[in-house]
């Protein structure tokens, strides 16, 4: 069974060509749902890799978001990004189905 789970990332550029020139990298908070907090980080790392960034570092804690809380935790932390977000009603299925999702990047230069 699957569960939510919560961490920071510093990605360097790597092959994307989304990052805008004048940035090094970016932190971004990955959400995955997997059995346990290895297997979700390894998600994470693949999927961020996937989209042509570089892994760098995890900042701070892998954390454990209970599903019953999740969508109202979102909401708290992440107001201005809903439209980005799986909706309550999707967060079930995106659980049970192991997926990933990000946050907002915030970019970073130096």
């Amino acid at each position: 069974m699957n569960t939510l789970y919560e961490f920071t990332m510093k990605i360097l550029r790597g092959d994307s060509t989304e990052m805008p020139e004048e940035l090094t990298g970016a932190y971004v908070t990955c959400y995955a749902a997997a059995p346990d907090y290895q297997a979700a980080v390894r998600k994470g790392v693949l999927a961020i890799t996937q989209m042509g960034y570089k892994f760098d570092d995890l900042r701070n804690e892998v954390r454990e978001i209970p599903l019953a809380s999740c969508a109202e935790y979102l909401i708290k932390v992440w107001p201005d990004y809903l439209d980005q977000m799986p909706t309550a009603a999707q967060l079930t299925d995106v659980v049970k189905a192991g997926q990933v999702f990000f946050g907002p990047f915030a970019g970073f230069t130096g």
